[in-house]
């Protein structure tokens, strides 16, 4: 097994940010342990989908959000980071 280093963008999630519900995107990093790097992305895309802070809110199941990793890198060991989210709001213009 090797470790790689995900750097991941999320499009279109519905998400509470002080109290109101807002259509944004986010940037996050991952270390997973994996065979490849295919399985690598499966298993970041299962865990964010999976993550509590990106958790449907009710009412807002239509939205399809979707989750693009910009770089996957094997690296010889994960690195102590913040594993958090840095959200941007979704310009309007760029959905199709």
């Amino acid at each position: 097994m090797a470790w790689f280093r995900l750097f991941a963008c999320g499009e279109d999630f519905p998400v509470v940010i002080d109290g109101e519900v807002i259509v944004c995107g986010f940037y996050t990093t991952r270390y997973i342990e994996a065979e490849t790097a295919s399985e690598a992305e499966s298993i970041a895309s299962d865990l964010l989908f999976e993550d509590p802070d990106l958790e449907t809110p009710p009412g807002w199941d239509d939205i399809q959000p979707r989750i693009v990793f910009e770089e996957v890198e094997q690296v010889a060991a994960p690195i102590d980071i913040n594993d958090g989210f840095s959200f941007f709001p979704m310009d309007d213009e760029e959905e199709s």
